[in-house]
């Protein structure tokens, strides 16, 4: 976790050998201080969060795009007696409360059915994907996929293209594309709606999508911001 309270206040650690207690478990929180990665804190007793995942500069940089009190805000699960932190919510209590989950490493289809079963009991859930070359192919295949003889299509105004997925396995694309929440995806900076199996089938006409085909749209970084705070 990138966040804790300490002396009043909740941010990151600013200094080795530093400790505080987790505001949602109570165990003990030492801080990390590594030389190139985010500094945060480490539960000693392992993380309440059996969700949670190493994270680096880019969770750090989407999750200061929101305020402070946006950022990693925990979430009881009563039927299974666990916490989850949620990377944003914003709007909670209210009828737009959203939670925005960044997915910078892969993650099992179990898990993503998990997550997206208990977020959205309360909020609307979007997925924000980081699609990079470092541990796969799938952000090479996202890009070559663009444009690539897309086919035009409105939807509730929003224009879609439909490609195919540039890979001989599909598997990637199609496990997001199941998803129950809303899914964008991050490639080199730029913001891509991915459209699930209901809205896909609207934009061919009625018709599902053969297996390794998408749609998507494509929206500003600031458009997506004002998403996730429930104005769009």
């Amino acid at each position: 976790m990138i966040y804790a309270w300490i002396d009043g206040g909740r941010r990151q650690p600013i200094a080795k050998g530093e400790r505080t207690v987790c505001k949602d478990c109570g165990g003990l929180l030492t801080s990390v201080m590594p030389a190139q990665n985010v500094k945060h804190w480490r539960h000693k007793a392992g993380d309440c969060d059996r969700w949670a995942e190493a994270e680096g500069p880019w969770h750090l940089g989407w999750k200061e795009q929101f305020d402070l009190e946006y950022r990693e805000v925990g979430l009881y699960d009563a039927a299974a007696g666990e916490w989850h932190r949620a990377d944003v919510l914003c709007g909670a209590g209210t009828p737009n409360a959203t939670v925005l989950e960044l997915q910078h490493s892969s993650i099992s289809e179990q898990e993503r059915i998990e997550r997206e079963a208990f977020y959205r009991q309360k909020h609307r859930m979007f997925w924000l994907v980081h699609l990079h070359d470092e541990n796969s192919f799938a952000g090479t295949s996202f890009r070559l996929s663009l444009g690539l003889g897309a086919r035009m299509a409105t939807v509730d105004g929003h224009d879609f293209e439909i490609v195919h997925f540039a890979s001989r396995s599909s598997q990637f694309i199609e496990k997001w594309k199941r998803s129950s929440a809303h899914v964008f995806f991050d490639c080199q900076g730029h913001i891509f709606y991915l459209a699930n199996e209901r809205v896909a089938a609207r934009a061919n006409g009625g018709l599902p999508l053969k297996k390794g085909y998408f749609a998507y749209s494509r929206l500003s970084r600031e458009d997506f911001i004002r998403a996730v705070h429930g104005a769009g």
